[in-house]
């Protein structure tokens, strides 16, 4: 069976569903910063609720960043697989308590310095910010191409 949407029938589609989203919500933030429209997609189609140009810039970070850590919190215990979600509603949803937790240690995570493009370092947050330039650039110039991050 693969991964259930909404709403999430399990702990780790909850935390993917909540990763996803703080992570949309940073992408927002960027693309608004830089001028640009969060809603007028390339790949996505957008609407009132749905910024698709967010959609678009995510997906490479969906499997890099927020899939890679959200294993790594159940796999060290951080997050307890049971006691760390409500079920109600038909669904499975993250507790005040995991949220918090799991907050705090994306905080972390993000700020860790990672390679970098040009063999530079910096936090995990400066790929989101390349993305997006790289995104600008290719828009004015298309000759530039899209530098999309890969896992090394």
């Amino acid at each position: 069976m693969g991964r259930q949407f909404r709403p999430p029938t399990s702990p780790f589609d909850a935390l993917s569903s909540y990763g996803y989203g703080v992570l949309a919500s940073s992408m927002q933030t960027r693309l608004e910063l830089h001028g640009l429209d969060p809603y007028e997609g390339v790949l996505h189609v957008g609407s009132a609720r749905h910024p698709a140009l967010v959609s678009d810039l995510i997906e490479p970070f969906r499997t890099l960043l927020v899939d890679p850590f959200n294993v790594w919190m159940i796999r060290t215990g951080r997050i307890n697989a049971e006691a760390g979600f409500e079920r109600r509603k038909g669904g499975v949803f993250l507790n005040a308590v995991t949220r918090r937790q799991w907050m705090g240690a994306w905080a972390v995570h993000m700020a860790e310095e990672v390679q970098l493009a040009n063999d530079r370092c910096g936090p995990r947050w400066e790929l989101l910010d390349a993305l997006v330039r790289s995104y600008v650039r290719f828009v004015y110039d298309p000759a530039s191409g899209l530098t999309v991050p890969q896992r090394r």
